[in-house]
C-alpha cells in the first residue's frame, strides 16, 4: 500500500511515520524522501512489501511554494536555526534603488534582476547544500557534523526546470519552482542572496507536487486527533 501525506509543518519526516504507525501496527513504513521539518506539503510513504519499491520514486521531479526573505540570515538557511538568526533592520529607501540594511546602503534588486538570476540556474547549476540537511557524508547525516562545527559547505548540480514569481515586495519573495529530485530550495536562496549581497533565508516551503502526484488535485482524509491528511494511492 503506498500513501500520499499532507505534512503540517514543524514535524520531521521520521514523526509522520510514528504517527501512522499508531494505525498500521507492527506493520513497516518508510517514506520516499525527507521532507524538511519547518516544510509542509505532499509525502509519498509505502506500508509492508511495498517499502522495497520506494527506490522508483526517490528520484522524481517535484514541485515547491517557496517564501524567501532577503532580511534575514541563520545557519541552517530557514526558520529552523540551531544557534544563530540574523535579523537585519532593513528599510527601503527610494523603492527600486537603495535600500538600509543596519547601516549599509546596498542596491536593492529589481523584479527583473531576480527574474534574470532565477533563469540563469536553468536547467543545471551548480549550488551549495545545506550544512543541515539530511545528506549522508562519511556516512554521517551532515546536520549531526554541521551541529559539531565539522561540516565545510559541499557543492553539486541541481536541476531547476522552471520557476513562476508569486509575489515580490522587498524584502519578500514568493516563487514556485519545478525541480529536479535532490535539489534544495534553500540553496536557490542562497544564491539570490549572494548576488545581490544581501541576506538570504526560506520562510516557507510547501511541497505541492510529485512526478503527477499533486496535492490540490488529491482528496484528503484526517487521521484521528492529528494535523495529518493522508490518502491511499497507486503508483502503476
Amino acid at each position: 500500500m503506498f500513501l500520499a501525506v499532507d505534512k503540517p509543518g514543524w514535524i520531521s519526516s521520521f514523526g509522520v511515520i510514528k504517527v501512522l504507525k499508531k494505525f498500521y501496527i507492527w506493520q513497516k513504513i518508510w517514506h520516499s524522501g525527507t521532507l524538511d521539518p519547518m516544510a509542509t506539503g505532499l509525502m509519498i510513504l509505502a506500508i509492508w512489501k511495498d517499502t522495497k519499491n520506494l527506490t522508483q520514486l526517490i528520484w522524481l521531479d517535484k514541485s515547491y511554494a517557496a517564501t524567501i526573505d532577503f532580511s534575514k540570515m541563520s545557519d541552517t538557511w530557514d526558520m529552523e536555526y540551531r544557534e544563530t538568526m540574523i535579523d537585519y533592520k532593513c528599510e527601503v529607501v527610494n523603492w527600486n534603488e537603495w535600500i538600509l540594511i543596519n547601516e549599509d546602503f546596498v542596491k536593492a534588486p529589481t523584479l527583473e534582476q531576480i527574474k534574470d538570476t532565477l533563469k540563469s540556474l536553468i536547467p543545471t547549476f551548480n549550488l551549495p547544500i545545506p550544512a543541515f540537511s539530511a545528506k549522508k557524508k562519511e556516512w554521517k547525516r551532515s546536520y549531526h557534523l554541521a551541529r559539531k562545527g565539522l561540516q565545510d559547505i559541499d557543492y553539486k548540480d541541481m536541476k531547476i526546470y522552471w520557476f513562476d514569481i508569486l509575489k515580490y515586495n522587498f524584502p519578500v519573495l514568493e516563487l514556485s519552482l519545478d525541480v529536479g529530485s535532490g535539489t534544495y530550495i534553500r540553496s536557490i536562496a542562497y544564491r539570490l542572496g549572494q548576488q545581490f549581497w544581501l541576506g538570504w533565508i526560506l520562510t516557507g516551503l510547501r511541497r505541492t507536487k510529485i512526478a503527477d502526484w499533486e496535492i490540490d488535485q488529491m482528496r484528503m482524509q484526517w487521521i484521528e486527533n492529528s494535523q495529518i491528511k493522508f490518502c491511499e494511492i497507486s503508483i502503476w
